[in-house]
């Protein structure tokens, strides 16, 4: 049955299982399905070097990425206001607020599942403003 009011807005997001993107489909012998698909699931359920977390006993988002000599990393880091670099871990973190504004300068960065729900919430909470907006 069509929905004929449903807008993009209101659908939920398809969350992919792997964490590395984008996938690619390969062919390989029957045979070696399972061990294949065994190792590549091992990899990917490795961390990124290149990663965006949130903790939640900071209240904070942590962007992890490896040192950059041309120094290109640093500067997008330093161009998100709210900035503090946690020595011990090698880690920018940022306040809880920032994270939309961090996803966008940071793009090739993989989320974890924690950052994944926050954003997903930050958008639900918009389009429920929207609506609310459009009924008044």
């Amino acid at each position: 049955m069509v929905n004929k009011r449903g807008k993009a807005a209101n659908l939920i997001p398809y969350l992919p299982k792997w964490q590395h993107l984008p996938t690619k489909s390969i062919r390989v012998p029957e045979v070696f399905v399972q061990k294949v698909l065994q190792y590549a699931r091992q990899l990917d359920a490795q961390k990124p070097d290149k990663r965006i977390e949130i903790r939640q006993e900071y209240n904070a988002v942590v962007v992890i990425g490896p040192y950059d000599p041309r120094g290109s990393f640093q500067i997008k880091a330093r161009s998100i206001e709210g900035w503090r670099f946690h020595r011990e871990s090698e880690s920018w973190w940022y306040p809880l607020e920032k994270i939309e504004e961090i996803v966008a300068v940071f793009p090739e960065c993989v989320l974890d599942e924690n950052a994944k729900a926050a954003i997903a919430l930050i958008k639900a909470k918009k389009a429920l403003r929207w609506q609310l907006d459009d009924l008044n």
